[in-house]
């Protein structure tokens, strides 16, 4: 079993500039046994996401803002990532995204020994996982991604076989809605149906981001019916602003500003968002 060990690793990205890493998950095998696990969150370079990104794997502006750049937790990786076998699913993308964040950050870039676990079946990483019988907890957060892909490596090179019959149908990625912008009568304040006590009532609320369980003119509407005065950009006025995915870093910042300044923005996410609105 001394010829199973390595290093399996997953990157996330915040936008389609691939050296925008946001999060690397490691998990290292020794002899055919997991001994360690990490996950590191990055800060991308200006803290971009876009919001497509953002929806697949769940990280956003407000995550990453205090986290590192990625020049700055390179020096605790490069030694084990360049001497360590290391094991990726659809690796080319990951090692893509590893040459261009040390190029983005005028680093060296070492030579890299690794194996693609997609090269050696042909299968999506999900599909792998039915065929193998690996549980994969949380597709496209990289840790549970590198775990999942650490398990499928030491079961292909044990000789197991994927099963293609165990494989489930395909399910198409979730659809999230858009950035559509509120007009009309969801910009008016419905006070007079409202509960007085709701912490909405009479509030200048602003939606920025990406929801994911529901369409902005949805969530606007839930909003507008427990009395929210409905803005569409965030002012010193503001009180609340309900954070979805993808969220700008120049509207996060600017509700920093006000802050300092005096005002008292509060910011909601959408889970939160949804149970105030009894969702």
């Amino acid at each position: 079993m001394s010829y199973l060990t390595f290093t399996a690793i997953d990157i996330e990205t915040a936008t389609s500039y691939q050296a925008s890493i946001c999060q690397i998950g490691l998990v290292r095998v020794k002899n055919g046994s997991i001994i360690s696990q990490e996950s590191i969150l990055i800060q991308p370079p200006g803290n971009e996401y876009s919001a497509r990104h953002s929806c697949i794997h769940g990280i956003h502006a407000l995550m990453t803002k205090e986290k590192p750049l990625f020049h700055e937790v390179w020096g605790q990786l490069r030694e084990e990532l360049s001497t360590t076998l290391l094991v990726a699913h659809n690796a080319s993308f990951d090692m893509s995204a590893l040459y261009s964040a040390l190029e983005h950050y005028n680093l060296e870039a070492p030579e890299f020994n690794y194996k693609c676990t997609y090269r050696l079946t042909n299968l999506k990483l999900t599909e792998l996982c039915d065929a193998l019988e690996i549980c994969l907890t949380n597709h496209h957060d990289a840790l549970a991604d590198a775990i999942a892909c650490a398990e499928a490596f030491i079961k292909l090179k044990l000789g197991i076989m994927p099963n293609h019959s165990l494989i489930k149908n395909s399910k198409a990625e979730s659809s999230f809605a858009g950035h559509e912008r509120i007009t009309g009568d969801l910009l008016k304040p419905d006070l007079d149906c409202a509960d007085k006590e709701h912490p909405f009532y009479n509030k200048k609320i602003v939606f920025t981001g990406v929801l994911s369980k529901i369409s902005r003119d949805e969530a606007a509407q839930l909003a507008k019916s427990n009395g929210a005065n409905i803005d569409t950009g965030i002012s010193k006025r503001t009180q609340f602003v309900i954070v979805g995915h993808g969220a700008g870093p120049s509207k996060l910042k600017k509700i920093e500003e006000y802050n300092a300044s005096g005002s008292n923005i509060k910011v909601v996410y959408e889970e939160e968002f949804l149970r105030m609105v009894g969702r």
